[in-house]
């Protein structure tokens, strides 16, 4: 059975929250240069002048690129442990996505802590366990639904370019209150263009 490791998530986050804090640094190098560079023109102090157009850039520069590095190395990790997570998922509940109907529509519910999908009226559900990152949050939420939207347009567009048959298959998010409007990667038997894009550079 497919699982998030919660300890590699969790050393991850930890790094990449680390780059969060040099991008409110570098922001504070800005406004520090604001602040002072106006207060050294007004009182006519060179010297606060000086060190200010010497050091506020400096700080900005480097807890910019620290910044960057973190999210993009971390951040970039995280991403694809998500994304093979998901993908072992839906290898192991294959049958349970019913790619032999012409017609299908895959509901996303949200529970505080995992993706519950199911597939038009079927009972079965498909479930995806975020535990590892304790509640889904305003910040995780898109990371992991991107991810299975993902993978289910890729799914869908490889199955059609291999000559299966489908008029329509669409996906909707639910927030537990109402449904949101569908989102289709084939319909009318021809894949989304976006979604047919998207499957093309993963190809």
């Amino acid at each position: 059975m497919a699982v998030l490791n919660a300890e590699e998530i969790k050393r991850l986050k930890k790094r990449e929250a680390l780059g969060y804090v040099f991008a409110a640094v570098s922001a504070a190098a800005f406004v520090y240069f604001a602040v002072c560079f106006a207060a050294a023109q007004i009182m006519d102090l060179p010297a606060l002048r000086l060190s200010t157009l010497i050091c506020a850039p400096i700080i900005a520069a480097v807890s910019a690129a620290v910044s960057a590095y973190c999210n993009l190395k971390y951040g970039g990790k995280t991403e694809k442990l998500v994304e093979e997570y998901v993908r072992a998922v839906f290898l192991e509940n294959a049958s349970l996505m019913h790619p032999e109907k012409e017609i299908l529509n895959f509901a996303f519910n949200f529970t505080q802590d995992k993706i519950i999908l199911k597939v038009n009226k079927f009972k079965e559900e498909i479930i995806f366990d975020f535990s590892a990152f304790g509640k889904l949050s305003a910040f995780t939420r898109p990371t992991v639904s991107a991810a299975v939207a993902n993978r289910l347009s890729h799914t869908f567009c490889l199955l059609a370019e291999r000559g299966a048959k489908y008029k329509t298959v669409s996906y909707t998010a639910c927030d537990g209150v109402k449904e949101g409007k569908p989102v289709y990667i084939i319909l009318n038997g021809i894949p989304d263009k976006k979604a047919y894009r998207a499957y093309l550079k993963t190809k």
